[in-house]
């Protein structure tokens, strides 16, 4: 019980931190790739670090070392598509997309997992994208960022279900290690191919390498790894569903800083209430189930 409980805290901790990516996203000058590219090198760098004072191995000796780097070509795909949608629309519509990634997961998640679809979890799933559509309404002059961002959500859910198995086997500080040193190395090749390799950090203004420590260290590193320990714990569709908090993070926090640039209409209150409301009651639901489900056959045993 004591163990759940703090996944959940951590949980929560994570997706506080992770309602920061799109600030910093929209703080920062770089464009998106060279964004996502000094992400990935200073958050590879944290966790090297981290690895050396926790004594964790990064050895690729592992089996599942291929399934690590298959991954890192999602979660790069994630984060350009995230980034992207931050560029043409806003912070807050990036990240309140992110919301659709519970229906994804609800979706998703039964057919890794070689289990029957559970009713409650479409029904929540449903809820958060009717939440989506509170907040921002129809929103014609960002229909691209929103685009954008849903996509950029079903890679987040397709990722986070694809590490829920890989944590049962892996240290998750390996793991998001080769995960981002696959993405580290597809980003770093495309852009040496076309010539458009970002400058050094400390040549970047002042500003943006603060901006980029933030993101890499705290907001990528601790909370990447944070975001696969717990899943030990708990189960894909309740991470995912709490990750919905990460957009209200950002609404507010991008309130405080811009004012009326992300200024929402007044029925987003009550899609923020929603989805608060989804959380409760999927804790509720937790509780009541299983606490533990036997999930036959692992797809990533088969190659």
């Amino acid at each position: 019980m004591h163990s759940r409980r703090n996944a959940l805290l951590l949980l929560h901790l994570t997706v506080f931190l992770w309602g920061f990516t799109g600030i910093f996203g929209k703080l920062i000058q770089q464009g998106t790739a060279h964004l996502v590219y000094t992400r990935i090198v200073i958050a590879m760098a944290g966790l090297a670090f981290g690895a050396l004072v926790l004594r964790r191995s990064l050895s690729p000796r592992t089996p599942d070392l291929k399934h690590y780097l298959a991954t890192s070509v999602i979660i790069l795909l994630h984060w350009i598509t995230f980034y992207g949608s931050i560029k043409v629309s806003t912070a807050s519509i990036a990240a309140a997309c992110l919301s659709t990634s519970t229906v994804f997961t609800a979706l998703l998640e039964p057919i890794w997992f070689k289990r029957r679809v559970l009713v409650s979890e479409v029904v929540l799933g449903i809820v958060v994208i009717a939440a989506l559509v509170l907040i921002f309404g129809l929103e014609t002059q960002h229909r691209l960022g929103i685009l954008i961002g849903v996509v950029s959500a079903l890679l987040s859910a397709w990722f986070n279900i694809i590490n829920a198995m890989l944590v049962k086997r892996g240290e998750p500080v390996r793991i998001s290690f080769y995960e981002m040193g696959g993405a580290a190395a597809l980003i770093g090749i495309y852009l040496w191919a076309t010539n458009d390799l970002p400058p050094p950090l400390w040549e970047l203004p002042a500003s943006d390498i603060g901006w980029h420590l933030l993101l890499g260290l705290i907001c990528t590193s601790f909370a990447f790894v944070a975001g696969i320990l717990v899943m030990r714990q708990l189960t894909p569709f309740t991470v995912m569903l709490t990750v919905n908090l990460e957009p209200i993070y950002t609404i507010l926090i991008a309130l405080l800083i811009w004012g009326s640039e992300e200024k929402m209409r007044g029925g987003s209150y009550l899609g923020i209430a929603l989805i608060i409301a989804c959380l409760f009651v999927n804790g509720w639901l937790q509780r009541r189930r299983p606490a533990a489900e036997v999930v036959e056959p692992d797809p990533l045993a088969q190659g």
